[in-house]
């Protein structure tokens, strides 16, 4: 499976010819992985329940940290590869929410995507 390969600024990449790259492997697991969880629900074009309700939930009140890291838990499970996946947060105050999520793939591959 591919994925579109993004910028370190979360833009579309080219490739020398002018062609959209692709990724694919672990890199592609962490990308999705890290924009799975940037979606805000009803943001997505063909899906608009997809995502995390940041805006009625999150940003509104700050909600319990195991309803945090239950949900990015759900959302790295969407991912295509991922075969379990722990958050563990390590700032979690309004509007801040930092930590990691430990990704473990179909493969066995362990990796870290920050938050």
């Amino acid at each position: 499976m591919n994925s579109l390969a993004l910028s370190d600024e979360w833009d579309l990449t080219l490739s020398p010819g002018g062609n959209l790259t692709t990724v694919s492997g672990v890199p592609r697991i962490v990308q999705d992985v890290a924009s799975y969880e940037r979606v805000f629900q009803g943001e997505g074009w063909y899906d608009g329940e997809a995502g995390v309700p940041y805006l009625q939930r999150e940003l509104a009140a700050l909600p319990p940290a195991e309803l945090v890291r239950a949900r990015a838990n759900r959302r790295a499970l969407e991912v295509p590869g991922v075969a379990a996946a722990k958050t563990t947060l390590t700032g979690f105050a309004a509007r801040v929410l930092e930590g990691t999520i430990r990704v473990i793939t179909t493969n066995g591959e362990e990796v870290d995507i920050a938050l």
